[in-house]
């Protein structure tokens, strides 16, 4: 029990809030070039699963998340996308130490409507990420 309460007391939560909102505001450098490169050349590491949900992690991703939304309300360099969105995740999970990697897919069009792509965070971890891309044909990139 007091473990509980030490994981949510106010000095983790604002830690868990800088480390989201510092994730957010690096997605846009991280979205093209050799940043992203390296995040769709990252792999997950599958044996580092753990059973219990870090309540800190859980709460830097919501709080990624939220951020690219409203800052993309800004009409700068933040978009309210999947990409955008799993990139902040991505760099939470790895500001968490959390082995993680970032895919890219597409989908084949529905009605004619065209080719959709997603973009999701693969983690082997009980805190809740972005949709994945079980659907998605996932895009290989390099050699």
């Amino acid at each position: 029990m007091m473990a509980r309460q030490l994981s949510r007391s106010p000095a983790s939560g604002a830690r868990s809030a800088r480390i989201g909102i510092s994730a957010a505001l690096r997605a846009p450098r991280w979205v093209a070039g050799e940043r992203l490169r390296s995040a769709l050349e990252a792999d997950a590491d599958t044996h580092s699963h753990s059973m219990h949900p870090d309540p800190e992690l859980a709460l830097a991703l919501r709080v990624a998340n939220g951020a690219v939304r409203h800052l993309a309300r800004t009409h700068t360099a933040w978009k309210n996308t999947c990409l955008y969105r799993s990139m902040a995740q991505y760099l939470v999970l790895r500001d968490f130490g959390k082995s993680a990697a970032v895919r890219l897919g597409v989908q084949d069009p529905e009605n004619g409507k065209g080719v959709t792509a997603h973009s999701w965070v693969v983690y082997h971890g009980p805190e809740m990420v972005q949709d994945g891309g079980d659907s998605f044909e996932e895009l290989r990139f390099g050699s």
